[in-house]
């Protein structure tokens, strides 16, 4: 699930901080990042955009040999609705839409996710600030009502979407808790964490280690 990164469209909260510029860069530095991730678990993925015209902008950034497809519908809920079901009408048994603003999300965390299909009817990714960074079903136990009556937005999401999930099917996989990084302090957090050790997240480190006033007096 990405945004199209537009200065001034995506990462408001942390552009509040740093300015929208930087945001921006940092933005198109966890989508690679996210892309590299992918291509290294080996496992087919399209790329959901948001706002659905700007696909051929998308396209002309990283070029033709991904599968794009548009978001739809009047808020995330629907949007994320709507492209499970482009999914499942193209076939896939499993399907798992994962967040870009998730930077160095190790991949054994997404081969869990997969793996859990399997045997349970949901699997869902907490995120630290109440939201997730991933949700996923099979075909044949999709619910669609863990996109129904969601705060969007709010540290309420996880709990309220677990709630949707729990009332239909107890066989749900909850995954190891994530960052994302939607203000300033979630990008330090993620920076002191991260430095000195290997990640997922190599373009954003190196765009944050470039650019260390994006980290505020306290860096």
């Amino acid at each position: 699930m990405v945004k199209y990164p537009e200065v001034g469209s995506v990462k408001s909260r942390l552009a509040k901080s740093i300015g929208s510029e930087a945001a921006t860069d940092l933005y198109r530095a966890f989508i690679l990042d996210t892309l590299s991730t992918l291509h290294a678990l080996e496992i087919p993925f399209h790329i959901a955009i948001f706002p659905p015209a700007t696909q051929d902008r998308f396209i002309e950034w990283l070029g033709r040999s991904y599968q794009v497809f548009g978001q739809n519908g009047a808020d995330l809920g629907e949007r994320l609705h709507n492209g499970f079901m482009t999914m499942f009408e193209e076939k896939y048994e499993q399907v798992i839409a994962l967040a870009s603003d998730s930077p160095g999300l190790p991949i054994d965390i997404l081969s869990k996710a997969a793996s859990s299909l399997r045997s349970q009817n949901a699997v869902l990714g907490p995120a630290l600030d109440g939201g997730y960074y991933l949700i996923g079903f099979s075909r044949d136990t999709y619910i669609p009502s863990a996109f129904e009556g969601i705060s969007w937005g709010t540290e309420a999401v996880f709990r309220e979407t677990l709630s949707q999930l729990k009332s239909i099917s107890n066989r749900v996989h909850i995954l190891p808790k994530w960052m994302d990084i939607d203000t300033e302090t979630d990008l330090r957090k993620f920076y002191e964490a991260y430095q000195m050790q290997p990640s997922t997240a190599p373009r954003t480190l190196s765009y944050i280690r470039s650019h260390p006033d994006i980290l505020g007096a306290h860096s």
